[in-house]
């Protein structure tokens, strides 16, 4: 064995010996350095600790693999007893027993829960199965970046760009190479993710975006904000076959960026991609819109947690823009504003005039098993609509909180909408307002820049659990009898207090109506 390898084994086991645990059951990782332990919450399985991080005002989060498909958790209060809890996706029926200042339940391997007890911020809790075809730290076609090639600085002290570019440089000329990024901290500016290439983040594996604005690259410019914004992590057009993936954590520091720096980022941004995956991050703290697949083909996001604050706006999770086959599968997003949402744009929109290529009709987009909590919309179309939306599901997803639990906003642009599905939506309560907006469901037209919008048609809304329908009336609206709804279908509604699924518009609580027509309702 080389120095080199010699030296990433030994910083490997010394991980190892300051706190990550391994049982049968589960696997946990040492509190990065960045980041506070919770003061609200403990949570253990039998002797193992799973450290909880203190994030905001709103909510804390916890993180583990699990290897066992069941596992009895606790979660304790560290100042009072338990006296209410909820524990969502209520689908579930996850039933707990309290005593004290304890809360004991089963958690299943993949589940992603939000704990709500007594009046405190919610905890949420993401127990991950194991990555699949982990790699191991050394070996053939591995680029570690701890390696004495690169040597990057894992207390995040330092900068360590240069060392992550060229471990992925090395990576993609080798041809599916794979680097790797041990537990630590690494504070990086602008990355380039290159075709024929695998990126492996560790659990307990930080990357954080700089806090100089001279160390990045300036990509677009927000006017709604007077702010400019970078892609952080970025593909150059026809990139191919890149693969990031692990239990580690993208952290773009977004609140001390916007407010300290006036700089916004894009954390991920896929320009003009092909076959990309994301599997198994956390994603947190992003300084604009956080994910956004555009002009990119056969993208598959799953197994992520999107962690985004509330005291900051235009932090929108996954934006799918002007893209092919793109499906965004088991996650859980949490941001002010819309978490999981499709848009297309004109090429001469603010954040769009660097775009690599044209603008682009986007289709065949799925979102599938997804949980959503936000200020806005829990999972929605637009605003942005210049380009051709169409063949676009929601499904098996959870609004845990929002304004509006589902709907389509055509704001900007006079391109059309149609061939749209959200099947099997449970949303489970609606605490904000947006603009006038406190309803379960809303399709608009709003002509925002007064060139005319355009027809929104063959839209189904079916097996919806509507537990909380708001305070405002559904909406459905054209704006015109040109730029209309048509072919609009709800079917089998379960509307808050019925008992059985909603048989009409009135039940429906959508009264708002105007230049839609072909509008059916039925129980089954």
């Amino acid at each position: 064995m080389n120095k080199s390898k010699l030296n990433i084994m030994l910083l490997m086991l010394f991980a190892l010996v300051a706190g990550s645990i391994k049982s049968n059951a589960l696997s946990t990782y040492p509190l990065p350095s960045i980041y506070t332990k919770s003061m609200v919450y403990t949570l253990s399985s039998a002797a193992v600790n799973i450290p909880v991080i203190s994030y905001n005002d709103k909510y804390d989060y916890a993180h583990f693999v699990m290897d066992e498909e069941q596992l009895l958790i606790t979660v304790a209060l560290l100042k009072e007893d338990v006296v209410s809890f909820n524990i969502s996706p209520k689908k579930l029926n996850i039933a707990a027993t309290s005593k004290g200042k304890q809360l004991v339940f089963s958690i299943r391997k993949g589940s992603y829960l939000i704990v709500k007890i007594n009046n405190n911020k919610e905890l949420v809790i993401t127990a991950d199965a194991e990555i699949k075809n982990r790699p191991k730290p050394v070996g053939k076609g591995i680029f570690n970046v701890m390696d004495q090639v690169y040597k990057a600085d894992s207390t995040g002290k330092t900068i360590s760009t240069k060392a992550l570019q060229n471990a992925i440089n090395d990576a993609s000329r080798y041809k599916n190479g794979t680097v790797y990024i041990p537990v630590g901290v690494y504070k990086v500016a602008n990355i380039e993710l290159k075709s024929n290439t695998a990126i492996y983040l560790e659990a307990g594996a930080v990357l954080l975006f700089s806090d100089k604005t001279e160390d990045y690259t300036i990509n677009a410019r927000k006017e709604s904000q007077k702010r400019n914004i970078t892609w952080w992590f970025f593909t150059s057009m026809g990139a191919k076959n890149i693969r990031l993936f692990g239990n580690g954590t993208l952290d773009g520091n977004g609140k001390y960026a916007t407010e300290q720096q006036n700089i916004g980022n894009h954390i991920l941004a896929i320009m003009g991609a092909e076959n990309f995956e994301l599997d198994g991050l956390i994603i947190r703290n992003s300084g604009a819109w956080a994910i956004i697949p555009t002009r990119s083909k056969n993208v598959l996001l799953q197994n992520f947690k999107l962690f985004n604050r509330f005291d900051m706006g235009e932090n929108d999770g996954v934006d799918v823009i002007e893209s092919e086959n793109v499906l965004v599968k088991h996650a859980i997003g949490i941001a002010l504003d819309d978490p999981f949402s499709t848009k297309t744009w004109d090429q001469n929109t603010d954040l769009c005039r660097k775009w690599p290529g044209k603008p682009k009709a986007q289709k065949n987009i799925v979102f599938d098993d997804c949980i959503s909590w936000t200020y806005c919309y829990g999972f929605k179309i637009g605003q942005g609509v210049m380009q051709p939306q169409t063949n676009i599901k929601f499904k098996n997803c959870v609004v845990y909180d929002a304004a509006v639990g589902i709907g389509i906003h055509h704001k900007w642009g006079t391109a059309f909408v149609k061939n749209v599905v959200f099947d099997g939506i449970d949303i489970e309560r609606l605490s904000y307002q947006n603009d006038d907006h406190r309803t379960w469901a809303i399709f608009f037209m709003q002509n925002g820049d007064k060139k005319g919008s355009a027809p929104i048609s063959n839209i189904m809304v079916k097996n919806i659990l509507v537990r909380d329908a708001g305070k405002s009336p559904g909406k459905i609206k054209g704006v015109s009898e040109v730029n209309s709804f048509s072919r609009l279908t709800f079917t089998n509604i379960q509307m808050p207090v019925l008992g059985s699924p909603a048989q009409n518009l009135k039940e429906l609580k959508m009264t708002d109506i105007a230049f839609a027509d072909d509008i059916k309702v039925s129980a089954r």
